[in-house]
C-alpha cells in the first residue's frame, strides 16, 4: 500500500527482477510500478516468490538481476549493498519481529518521536482502539494472541513515516472482524494526504 503524498507522486518500482534458488527460478522478469495513493496485491502459491520479492524491493536480499526504484533512487539488485529502504518503506514481515522485552506500546515507540517509556500519542491510541488492541499497551508480546501480535506489528507499520508500506500475509493470524477493521485502515491510509 502507497500513502498519498501531495502534487508530486512517489514511485516504487520493480524492473526486470529475477531471483533464483538453487537452479529453480523464483521470480521470473518481476516488473512493476506503484504510485503514491495506489495498492498492489501480489498473490500465488506458498513458495511462489512472494516473500522473497518484498525482501529484494526492502533491500534485504539481493536477486540474480534487475532494478528497484525508490522514488528518485535506484538500485541493482543483482548485488548486495548496504543502503536501508527505512523510512522510505517498511515491511511487516510474517514472523512479526517484535521485541520480546518491550510492551506492546514500547514496541510502538520503536517508530515514533517520543522516548519508549513517555504515553503514547492520541492518534496512536486511537488507532490501537481502532485495532482492539489499545488495552494491550503495558503487556509484553509473548502475554498476547498471535492475532493481537499481528495487529500491533501492522499498526507500528502504519503509524512509522514511511511511504510505501509492504505487508507479507497480514491478515493470516486475524479472524474475519479483524480482517475488516485491517482493510478500513489500509483504505484510509492510502486516501490519507
Amino acid at each position: 500500500a502507497a500513502r498519498k503524498t501531495g502534487p508530486r507522486p512517489v514511485i516504487l518500482s520493480a524492473q526486470s527482477v529475477c531471483k533464483s534458488y538453487g537452479g529453480q527460478k523464483i521470480l521470473r522478469d518481476c516488473s512493476f510500478n506503484l504510485h503514491s495513493g495506489q495498492c498492489l496485491l501480489i498473490q500465488g502459491p506458498s513458495g511462489s516468490g512472494k516473500s522473497t520479492l518484498l525482501r529484494i524491493l526492502s533491500l534485504m536480499e539481493p536477486a540474480d538481476s534487475g532494478r528497484v526504484s525508490h522514488g528518485d533512487r535506484s538500485w541493482d539488485v543483482g548485488q548486495p549493498h548496504k543502503d536501508l529502504a527505512y523510512p522510505f518503506l517498511t515491511l511487516v514481515f510474517q514472523q512479526l519481529f517484535l521485541w520480546p522485552n518491550l510492551t506492546i506500546g514500547q514496541n510502538l515507540s520503536i517508530v515514533l518521536t517520543h522516548r519508549p517509556n513517555d504515553a503514547l500519542s492520541r492518534s496512536a491510541m486511537e488507532l490501537l482502539e481502532r485495532f482492539r488492541i489499545a488495552h494491550l499497551v503495558d503487556r509484553l508480546p509473548h502475554e498476547c494472541s498471535l492475532g493481537e501480535r499481528q495487529r500491533l506489528a501492522i499498526s507500528r507499520s502504519l503509524l512509522s513515516p514511511a511511504r510505501f508500506l509492504l505487508l507479507d500475509e497480514p491478515s493470516s493470524a486475524l479472524d474475519r472482524a479483524n480482517q475488516g477493521i485491517l482493510v478500513q485502515e489500509l483504505k484510509a491510509q492510502i486516501a490519507q494526504d
